[in-house]
């Protein structure tokens, strides 16, 4: 199989694979180019902030500045390009503002949405979000989120996603573990077999040792390949959960065997 690439965080990925799990953005089969190599050493550059397109468009800009060969990267939501190349720069973003898809119609009724307390990561990551529900949404002069009234309902379904996203993002801060294939797939089978040993005996010692150590590399685990990222983030703080019930001198059995039981409800699955 080829190998596809995320063209914002550069992971990569088989050609099987739709979307980067961490970005949510459509692949590419290209390598980007790191953000510090587009131009020469001593070139001037320019970065446009994009945090209010949708993926489908960011993708479909990459693709024409591919296409165009005019050397980019990005930071995240951001587009990194030669200063010489602006101009020609501008008239891709120009293109693919027009095409991007969906867009709002003007003549229904809307509602907008204040995005005052949204960073510009959240509002980057609500923004995917709705392109991935093809739902059809502006921001106004004074940057209020606007769509149809008819998309109300799942708007508010998306925005309390993404809400709990981030934070259980924050809950759980950056991971610095990395652990894939068997060795993940071994760690997480002990990991279960240990809590279902605590759920039938919260009072086991030496299971009680083994989870501890265990699941505080759980929690500090990155998303592995092929995991959606909330997901893994729920399994993440399933294992913090399960640490800080076992770290308490005050914890009962019953704390014990719940936190185990939803520790191993999420691995169900898995191992």
């Amino acid at each position: 199989m080829s190998t596809m690439y995320c063209f914002q965080c550069a992971r990569e990925y088989l050609e099987d694979v739709a979307e980067c799990v961490e970005c949510g953005v459509g692949l590419v089969d290209e390598p980007p180019t790191p953000p510090e190599e587009v131009g020469e050493q001593d070139e001037e550059q320019v970065a446009y902030e994009l945090y209010e397109w949708s993926f489908e468009a960011r993708r479909m800009l990459d693709q024409l500045l591919t296409g165009d060969s005019i050397s980019h990267g990005w930071q995240g939501a951001i587009l990194i390009v030669r200063e010489r190349d602006e101009d020609r720069v501008d008239a891709l973003i120009e293109q693919a503002e027009v095409t991007e898809d969906p867009r709002l119609d003007p003549d229904v009724e809307k509602i907008g949405y204040s995005m005052d307390e949204w960073t510009a990561e959240a509002q980057s990551m609500l923004v995917e979000t709705l392109g991935l529900n093809g739902v059809a949404h502006e921001f106004d002069a004074e940057g209020e989120l606007i769509i149809a009234e008819t998309d109300e309902e799942v708007v508010d379904e998306i925005i309390e996603g993404v809400t709990q996203k981030l934070a259980l993002d924050d809950a759980l801060g950056d991971a610095s573990i990395v652990m894939e294939g068997l060795e993940l797939s071994d760690f997480l089978g002990d990991v279960r077999i240990l809590a279902n040993k605590l759920v039938k005996n919260p009072g086991d010692a030496k299971a009680t040792l083994a989870i501890v150590k265990k699941s505080a590399t759980l929690a500090d685990i990155r998303t592995p390949f092929g995991f959606d990222s909330r997901r893994w983030g729920q399994i993440r703080l399933g294992g913090t959960e399960m640490n800080e019930v076992l770290s308490t001198e005050e914890r009962t059995e019953e704390d014990v065997t719940e936190a185990a039981q939803a520790l191993s409800a999420l691995l169900a699955d898995i191992v």
